[in-house]
């Protein structure tokens, strides 16, 4: 797992649990051109943060989805 992997793992698990992994592997596999989350690269946060943002709102408080989505975008 690269370290911005690893970084947007710590800062999901905060806010969706120990299901973070799994969320965040969909995301990337399902909406963006089937990358694997272990192979996350700076060039993907912005898709990433995006997916994350629209998909946790649906799980999670819109306003804490949108906290968590701007947190992953920064981390690019």
């Amino acid at each position: 797992m690269s370290a911005l992997s690893e970084s947007v793992l710590a800062e999901t698990t905060k806010y969706l649990g120990p299901a973070s992994r799994q969320f965040l592997e969909r995301q990337t596999k399902g909406h963006m051109d089937g990358l694997l989350f272990d192979d996350l690269e700076k060039k993907h946060i912005s898709d990433l943060a995006h997916w994350v943002t629209v998909s946790a709102g649906l799980i999670i408080d819109k306003k804490k989805a949108g906290e968590l989505g701007n947190k992953i975008l920064s981390m690019g």
